[in-house]
């Protein structure tokens, strides 16, 4: 009889938005993290997997949360933004980010960020040792002009690094207040490992950049006032980096010297972004690009020359460009002024610390690809959840600060 209770009281007991929510997470993380790994040299099956978050974030958001009728209408309107520029691009990060974002409102966000740092590092690893053993493949890049790369099973060496650069900043709000010297050291030798692994020197030079970041961050938090006027303008980072990486691409010209040295600091991305703007516009809702890089099994045939020669390289690394060329206008005012609003409310609230995070990550969407993967950044989550970090001491108080 006591189990038959038990059972029944199991039943009975409500449902909670945020246990729904976790569910529908995982089951969205962990299909596509596999999916930037040697796992699976067709990832479709893992694409229709993670799309079973997608029933339970609809019924979080229509059936558990509290929206009125015209924040219903505006929530409809984005999840079918986001539907139509799936079908435009064929980008299932388009299909999600809108009903995850949306499906965050009233959860933990440190919660989020805690749950995707821990289980990050365990399929990190876990993929890592695969890899090792020769279970997956571990794909190796040989080149003339730089050492050689691992990518330890991923699709390619700069995923680790891009991972581990999210994984230093999710590590830095779930310890922001505390940070001290043994932090950033173990930060710096995490980087250094990911150099020497990857030889992928924008995010080596992402990650370092935290260190001086957070201290300001948290110097500003403490009432400082130089850190504190210095942290004020973080929040313009994200309009000002797309401005600035849009302009020199759109406006490239090889025989300029200054933009000649641009270009090759950081790999022909000013080139490649160039040659995008000639050969696409601008449109509403994004297209499908064919693009060809050096990720996967195909990818480093490419790279070694021993895939088809009239195949050429073409990606566009940059998140920005990717957001306004790929996936369309509307996605894009949308995605920068989430990040933008995200980080001025983190300045307005004088935490500093998410203005803080999305400077540095606005840095690196100049040149990475991850502004719209979860998988690599779920800082945008933190639009409609409830964005705190834990309390600490500060003075003599210790109580809770939101964010």
């Amino acid at each position: 009889m006591r189990k038959s209770n038990s059972l029944v009281k199991i039943w009975d007991s409500p449902i909670n938005g945020c246990q729904v929510y976790f569910i529908a997470f995982m089951v969205y993380l962990l299909p596509t993290f596999l999916s930037e790994t040697t796992f699976f040299s067709d990832n479709r099956c893992l694409r229709i997997a993670s799309y079973i978050s997608l029933p339970l974030l609809f019924f979080k958001i229509f059936v558990l949360d509290h929206w009125n009728k015209k924040e219903l209408f505006v929530i409809s309107l984005l999840l079918i933004v986001g539907l139509i520029a799936w079908r435009a691009t064929q980008y299932v990060d388009l299909l999600m980010i809108a009903p995850l974002i949306i499906g965050a409102k009233d959860v933990n966000f440190r919660n989020i960020i805690w749950s995707y740092f821990y289980v990050t590092i365990i399929l990190m690893l876990m993929v890592m040792a695969f890899s090792l053993v020769k279970i997956i493949p571990n794909l190796i890049y040989y080149s003339v002009s730089r050492p050689t790369r691992y990518s330890l099973g991923m699709l390619f060496p700069s995923v680790i690094s891009a991972h581990y650069l999210y994984l230093a900043l999710a590590y830095c709000y779930l310890r922001f207040g505390r940070l001290n010297v043994s932090d950033y050291l173990l930060i710096i030798v995490g980087d250094v490992i990911c150099m020497l692994l990857t030889n992928t020197k924008l995010d080596f030079a992402a990650t370092l950049l935290i260190i001086p970041v957070m201290i300001i961050a948290q110097r500003a938090f403490y009432g400082k006032r130089l850190s504190s006027i210095i942290a004020a303008f973080w929040w313009m980072a994200t309009p000002i980096s797309t401005a600035i990486i849009i302009f020199l691409s759109y406006f490239y010209n090889p025989a300029n010297h200054i933009l000649s040295k641009i270009n090759s600091l950081f790999s022909d991305r000013l080139a490649l972004g160039y040659i995008a703007f000639q050969k696409y516009n601008v449109n509403l809702f994004g297209r499908t690009i064919v693009e060809h890089s050096f990720a996967g099994i195909k990818g480093q045939k490419l790279a070694t020359g021993r895939a088809d020669l009239s195949i050429n390289y073409f990606y566009i690394d940059s998140s920005y460009l990717r957001l306004l060329l790929l996936w369309g206008f509307l996605a894009f005012i949308i995605i920068i002024f989430c990040l933008t609003f995200i980080a001025l409310r983190s300045t307005v609230r004088k935490t500093f610390i998410l203005s803080a995070i999305i400077l540095i990550s606005s840095l690196s969407f100049m040149f990475e690809p991850h502004i719209v993967q979860i998988i690599y950044n779920p800082f945008l989550l933190a639009l409609l959840s409830n964005s705190y970090f834990s309390s600490f001491d500060k003075g003599e108080e210790n109580a809770e600060h939101r964010n």
